[in-house]
């Protein structure tokens, strides 16, 4: 089994391996209610977002596995 870039550990937190990460790919994550995106640029440096949009957070909390497609979706 391949280890993933972002996951939340076995202590509840976030955690991040950026040398795992593919530059300009969206990494998606749901933690406590929310939906952040994390992001590595041209420049290696790791961006997160969080997704404020109550509908798109309720879709993706619905379908975790879909929230790439479900945030494509959303930004036609």
């Amino acid at each position: 089994m391949s280890e993933l870039p972002v996951l939340i550990d076995e202590d509840n937190k976030i955690k991040i391996k950026p040398e795992l990460m593919i530059k300009e790919n969206l990494y998606p994550i749901m933690y406590e209610e929310s939906l952040y995106l994390f992001f590595k640029d041209e420049n290696e440096l790791i961006n997160c977002y969080e997704v404020t949009d109550k509908e798109i957070v309720h879709k993706a909390q619905q379908n975790p596995k879909r929230i790439l497609e479900i945030l494509e979706e959303c930004s036609k």
